[in-house]
C-alpha cells in the first residue's frame, strides 16, 4: 500500500474535489501512476488547491522499481512546474530481498539529488548536494512533492559515501536498490519507516560525477 496527497493543478478557488480511480501502469523500471480528479467547470480564483490523500495499492510486482506520477512525465500537463521538482520519479519501491553490502566507490566530486524522509533528525528534506574529496561544498534546497523547501546546515548534509556506509553498518531490515551501475539508488533501514524515529530512507533521484567547477 502506498499512501499518496493529490492536488488539482488548474485554478479551482483552492479545492482539488474528488480523486477518480488511479491509473498503474507497470513498466520493466518504473511504476507509472496517473490520478485523476473529478471534471469542473466555471470560473475560479487560483488559491493553492489542498490536497487529498489517496491509498492506492500495488502489487509485488511493482517492487523495486521507481514509484513516477504520470502529471510530471515529459509533455505533461505538469512538467516543469515546481510541484514536479526534482523530477517524475517520486520514490523507490524498495525489492523485498534484504541489502547486502554495498561495494561502491565515491569520485573525487560529483552532484547528487536526494530526498530523506523518515526518522527524526536534520537531513530532512530533499537537497542537490556537491561533494568533493568526501566532504560536502554545497547544498541548494529543493522544493519537494507539497512544494516546501528545507533549509539545511553544512555539518548536517550527508554524502553518498556517508549513505553507503550507513547502510553498510547494518541494523535493522536493511534495504537497497542500485542502478545498473552499482551506484545506490535507494537505502532504508528500519521496519516502520513511518512510525519509527530511528528510521532512515534516502532515494537518490540524481547523480553526477564531474567537476563541481572548472
Amino acid at each position: 500500500m502506498v499512501s499518496l496527497l493529490v492536488t488539482r493543478l488548474g485554478c479551482a478557488g483552492g479545492v482539488t474535489g474528488p480523486v477518480l480511480d488511479p491509473v498503474i501502469e507497470v513498466e520493466p523500471d518504473r511504476v507509472v501512476i496517473s490520478t485523476p480528479v473529478e471534471a469542473r467547470s466555471g470560473a475560479a480564483n487560483c488559491l493553492g488547491n489542498d490536497t487529498v490523500p489517496l491509498e492506492v495499492r500495488l502489487g509485488p510486482d511493482a517492487l523495486g522499481r521507481d514509484l513516477v506520477d504520470a502529471a510530471c512525465l515529459d509533455g505533461a500537463e505538469a512538467a516543469g512546474t515546481a510541484a514536479c521538482t526534482p523530477g517524475p520519479a517520486r520514490w523507490h519501491l524498495p525489492s523485498p530481498e534484504r541489502a547486502g553490502r554495498i561495494d561502491w566507490a565515491a569520485p573525487d566530486t560529483y552532484t547528487f539529488q536526494v530526498t530523506s524522509m523518515c526518522g527524526e533528525r536534520a537531513f530532512l528534506g530533499t537537497f542537490e548536494i556537491d561533494v568533493a574529496d568526501g566532504e560536502v561544498t554545497g547544498i541548494e534546497p529543493l522544493r519537494d512533492r507539497f512544494g516546501e523547501s528545507t533549509d539545511l546546515v553544512m555539518d548536517s548534509a550527508m554524502t553518498m559515501e556517508d549513505i553507503v556506509e550507513e547502510a553498510n553498518r547494518g541494523g535493522v531490515d536493511p534495504r537497497v536498490a542500485l542502478d545498473p551501475d552499482s551506484t545506490p539508488r535507494y537505502v532504508s533501514l528500519g521496519r516502520d519507516l513511518a512510525q519509527s524515529d530511528s528510521a532512515t530512507c534516502y532515494f537518490i533521484h540524481d547523480y553526477s560525477a564531474r567537476p563541481i567547477s572548472e
